[in-house]
């Protein structure tokens, strides 16, 4: 969207005309608010209007004039005319704001990347259907299921190990998964690419590990990818040849459900890949009791679906969040922060001038008070704009300047400054390390119980699926008692996924070979959830650096793993008569 006073003016208007976005113009008789206002949510990328004062003024007024265009879409991108550069130092502006100049040439890549931050930060962009299925032949899906089978995830590479040789051991189809949550939090190496991009590659290397271990094990390994609620993410999946995707809508309407999953499923079927889908939504902290799937919600979505599993909610819960979506949104954040918090962080300094000019007003200074002239002084020589050797000075040097000449009773002044100018910055560091505990938060705390298994509704849901070629899945095995888990395999379940449970175990077994101190600290430098997930991850980097070494060799704590998997998870999940599950010894 373009002012109509920058629209026509001749050198501004051909920058913009050459980025060919379609472009809406805002005149005098309907302002850029109102316009805002009537466009669809998300519709429109940036704004771009004219700045029509220089110096420390323009950098409130741009302040106020990007607050007011915001007011609908925190993440839409600023763009203000300036017929001389020097009017405006870009570095004061916050994120997603910048200058146009005449010859400029970095509006392209402005507006690339306004849009890789709304990629991130809003999932209806990143997840509208296709227009077209993509090119090539449907390939036939390998066989689908022989009995309940367990699934296991994989919260760190070397857990692949033990599930090969569990498979191994019993001649059996052993799944392993992992959500784009734990591929980015617990394997992934770098986010430098971004989300996406490092899922990605944490998918083709666990591909390329599994296929290993089947090759030199003898196993029959397959690899899943759980709780994906991101069409590019299952995409890379698929490409990276996983044997089966869940496609996770649950968390929306059943129509937005649908849809997503139909488009999804589309893409799944031409690389040969099972696809599961999930209706009425896991509770992941365990507290409500009343959001399990119903039959007629789940009736609807397998006859509108074209799926290989479908996962239901019969009465069990998560112990770890699987908010990808959010997680992008708090990685975006951070990106954001960081954009303008290098060097002297000139935006942080902007703000604290304007504090402090507002508090020289509320103590009843005029605007021509020799205070009010002393922050004005210092924020032109701060802020003064140029490249190289004609840039403005570090704020250290302002600021000592400032001491060197002022008269003493204006030092506190400077002082104040200063300490506004350390607490912004210092807002924007706790703010970071807010949404990293946020991020690093997955496993709510609580004391460990079991779940009340609807027995009946597992009936009543694998009656529907009867006879249809498809299965139900049962998600958050851990939290299934044993009595429990040995009536699945009879009542029809194909799969049973088990999670952080199985970490812990791991992590447990471990320790009893290398021990390492996992222990919550009283004060933890960072906050609870990040340290926890620090501490764990470093130790596993340290304890099982060589764990690709240990395939002809395993240490013995991997063997006890295998063995209390086979005990505790797949024993009780093998073929057995309705009698023998509901009474039967395991």
């Amino acid at each position: 969207m373009v002012a109509a006073e920058v629209w026509h003016t001749p050198w501004a208007r051909a920058l913009l005309e050459r980025l060919g976005l379609r472009t809406v113009i805002a005149d005098e008789r309907l302002s850029c608010e109102r316009v805002l206002e009537t466009l669809a949510a998300q519709s429109v990328a940036f704004v771009c209007e004219e700045l029509p004062v220089s110096g420390p003024a323009a950098t409130a007024w741009a302040a106020r004039r990007t607050e007011a265009l915001r007011r609908g879409d925190p993440l839409l991108g600023v763009v203000f005319m300036v017929e001389d550069r020097r009017a405006l130092d870009p570095r004061a502006l916050g994120p997603l704001v910048r200058t146009l100049a005449p010859g400029d040439t970095g509006l392209p890549g402005f507006v690339d990347e306004v849009r890789r931050v709304r990629h991130e930060y809003h999932w209806e962009l990143r997840n509208r259907r296709p227009a077209a299925p993509p090119a090539g032949e449907a390939v036939a899906p390998p066989a689908r299921w022989s009995g309940a089978v367990p699934n296991f995830n994989v919260k760190h590479p070397s857990m692949l190990l033990p599930y090969a040789l569990l498979s191994a051991r019993t001649g059996r189809e052993v799944y392993c998964e992992i959500s784009p949550q734990e591929a980015l939090l617990f394997v992934a190496d770098s986010l430098g690419r971004g989300p996406a991009a490092a899922v990605g590659e944490v998918f083709r290397s666990l591909r390329q590990d599994v296929d290993r271990l089947n090759t030199v094990a003898g196993s029959r390994l397959r690899l899943h990818l759980d709780h994906a609620d991101d069409y590019e993410v299952i995409k890379a999946a698929c490409e990276a040849g996983f044997d089966s995707v869940m496609v996770d809508g649950s968390g929306r309407t059943l129509h937005q459900n649908v849809v997503f999953t139909n488009a999804a499923t589309e893409l799944a079927r031409r690389h040969g890949v099972l696809v599961e889908g999930e209706i009425g939504s896991i509770d992941g902290a365990g507290l409500r009791k009343r959001n399990k799937t119903t039959p007629g919600d789940f009736a609807r979505f397998v006859e509108q679906t074209d799926l290989d599993l479908v996962g239901a909610h019969v009465g069990q819960f998560h112990s770890f969040d699987y908010g990808f979506a959010a997680t992008r949104r708090a990685l975006a954040d951070v990106a954001l922060l960081d954009d303008r918090a290098t060097g002297d962080d000139l935006h942080a300094f902007a703000e604290a001038c304007a504090r402090v000019e507002r508090r020289l007003t509320g103590a009843g200074l005029p605007g021509y008070a020799a205070e009010h002239r002393l922050v004005a002084a210092l924020a032109r020589r701060a802020l003064a704009a140029g490249d190289g050797q004609e840039a403005g000075p570090a704020l250290e040097t302002v600021f000592r300047e400032a001491r060197e000449r002022v008269p003493a009773f204006q030092r506190p002044l400077i002082d104040l400054l200063e300490r506004e100018w350390l607490e912004c910055r210092l807002a924007k560091s706790r703010r970071k390390s807010e949404l990293w505990d946020e991020v690093f938060t997955t496993e709510p705390a609580r004391e460990h119980r079991y779940a009340t298994v609807d027995h009946g509704l597992v009936h009543a849901l694998t009656t529907t699926l009867a006879g249809s070629g498809r299965a139900l899945v049962v998600h958050g095995g851990t939290s299934i008692s044993r009595t429990d888990l040995a009536t699945l395999a009879a009542q029809g379940v194909a799969r049973v996924n088990f999670g952080s449970a199985v970490y812990t175990d791991y992590l447990d077994a471990l320790g009893a070979h290398l021990p390492g101190d996992l222990d919550p600290a009283d004060n933890p430098p960072v906050g609870e959830g990040t340290w926890k997930h620090m501490r764990r991850m470093s130790y596993l980097a340290e304890a099982t650096r060589d764990w690709r070494s240990w395939t002809h060799a395993p240490p013995s704590f991997v063997d006890t793993f295998v063995s209390r998997l086979e005990r505790r998870y797949a024993a009780p999940l093998r073929d057995r008569t309705p009698r023998e599950a509901l009474g039967g010894r395991s």
